[in-house]
């Protein structure tokens, strides 16, 4: 693996978005890249310093119903279990 690959799949390494084949290729990849360790390292301090500062906020309720209606009527759809009228 070279460095341009392993750095394209950093991101996904991080979220834990990738599965037990391509997550073994980086591991060995970062084992040998000491700049791709830092690189991770700094994808870690940067993602547990948004939980520790991001504001997180909650939708109103009723909020995801009203969206979901406001997506149906633009789109002709009827909602689920309804009849078409």
């Amino acid at each position: 693996m070279n460095r341009e690959k392993a750095g394209s799949w950093l991101d996904g390494h991080l979220d834990g978005e990738w599965e037990h084949t391509r997550l073994l290729n980086l591991e060995a990849h970062l084992a040998a890249c000491s700049r791709g360790r830092g690189a991770v390292g700094e994808g870690v301090d940067f993602g547990s310093f948004l939980q520790v500062k991001m504001t997180v906020y909650q939708a109103p309720p009723g909020f995801k119903a009203r969206i979901q209606e406001a997506l149906r009527e633009e789109s002709g759809e009827s909602a689920p279990g309804t009849q078409p009228g």
